[in-house]
């Protein structure tokens, strides 16, 4: 298995830690969804279960993929965890200023990955994704292939189905997860 070189360097940055710590503090007594590594996490696990699952389903890998899709492929997984790590960190913004969580996140991921040496080439992408990703009325429409799977992941890694917050939830009966897919 490769390294994913821009993952393990965002895993590093000490800014990302922090605010990584600051929403696991500010969110010590949220009784609705947690926006912690361990979200970030499931995420881009789910994403990548989901990209996998579609890619093989196509035709584009096959157990017998050869050496050039797997760098491509690893290049795709690199992408799709940072992003997927990186879309909830403006809720440490939006706790302490009351701006909306994807903004702030936005202009946050942009001096992060400028930070880990992230191909300039990607920036805006992943940018324009995390300032967009509470689209959830436009769903699915006009997103980058990584976009796609990470917002369709963000709802699917919600155990709706369970939780115990549910009656007051402001997500009405059609977003959320009621399933378990991956």
């Amino acid at each position: 298995m490769k390294k994913m070189k821009y993952t393990d360097r965002l895993l590093k940055n000490e800014r990302f830690l922090q605010i990584q710590r600051d929403i696991r503090t500010d969110e010590t007594d949220r009784i609705y969804c947690h926006h912690e590594l361990e979200h970030g996490l499931d995420v881009c696990r789910i994403a990548w279960i989901m990209y996998l699952e579609d890619a093989f389903s196509e035709g584009m890998i096959s157990d017998t993929t050869d050496t050039g899709s797997d760098i491509n492929r690893e290049e795709i997984k690199d992408r799709m965890y940072v992003t997927g790590l990186l879309h909830d960190i403006g809720r440490s913004c939006q706790y302490r200023t009351g701006e909306h969580h994807a903004a702030a996140g936005a202009a946050l991921a942009e001096q992060i990955l400028k930070a880990i040496d992230y191909p300039e080439n990607r920036i805006s992408e992943t940018v324009d994704f995390i300032r967009d990703h509470h689209g959830r009325q436009n769903a699915y429409t006009d997103r980058s292939m990584i976009g796609y799977y990470i917002e369709r992941a963000d709802q699917l890694s919600r155990n709706c189905f369970c939780c115990p917050a549910a009656d007051t939830c402001k997500w009405t009966a059609g977003e959320r997860n009621q399933i378990i897919r991956f």
